[in-house]
């Protein structure tokens, strides 16, 4: 399968390109946007693969696959819109059905006062994967995203992050190994 790997940090990607091309991004929205544009046009990869940390909201630890991405910071309630969904789109928020990530270019310290009047509960937060699965539906390319919990989303979120922003990878790999092997783009 022609696959590539998409990441924020080089911190969060150790050894992965021995899978696939490995795409890092920076942090946020914008830069995870612009950086996997360029990426599916050079690459034209049949799937992106997202791999990152996530700050845990419910009581998860380890690495889950996300099922379902909220854009959290997208807050347009003053015009009656709620919170989570673009004005003006066909988005709604799904069903609680497997883990549901949070995207927002804040990182969260304090889960119930940063993601207050959201319409769904939230598992993970992170800073990119909502926007990386919006550029691969532009795009209609799949894809999937896996999250390592590096910190709780409070006030020592930024220290457990700091102390654990390595910790997935190799858990993450084993993920890829089993599930996807080598990726094509690397056997040109």
């Amino acid at each position: 399968m022609k696959y590539i790997i998409v990441t924020a940090l080089a911190d969060e990607a150790d050894g992965l390109n021995e899978y696939a091309p490995v795409i890092h991004t920076g942090i946020g929205k914008v830069n995870a946007c612009i950086k996997l544009y360029e990426a599916i046009l050079r690459y034209s990869p049949e799937l992106v693969v997202n791999y990152g940390t996530a700050g845990g909201i419910s009581n998860l630890v380890g690495l889950h696959k996300v099922v379902h991405f909220v854009q959290a910071d997208m807050d347009v309630r003053g015009l009656d819109f709620p919170r989570g969904i673009t004005p003006l789109t066909n988005e709604v928020l799904p069903k609680k059905q497997g883990i549901v990530l949070g995207t927002g270019d804040s990182f969260i310290t304090n889960a119930s006062k940063q993601l207050e009047g959201l319409g769904i509960e939230i598992d993970l937060v992170d800073m990119e994967a909502y926007a990386l699965k919006k550029v691969c539906q532009h795009h209609d390319v799949a894809f999937d995203a896996y999250k390592f919990i590096s910190d709780n989303a409070n006030e020592e979120a930024g220290d457990d992050w700091t102390n654990s922003v390595k910790n997935g990878t190799h858990l993450f790999a084993e993920v890829i190994k089993k599930q996807l092997g080598i990726s094509s783009l690397l056997k040109r």
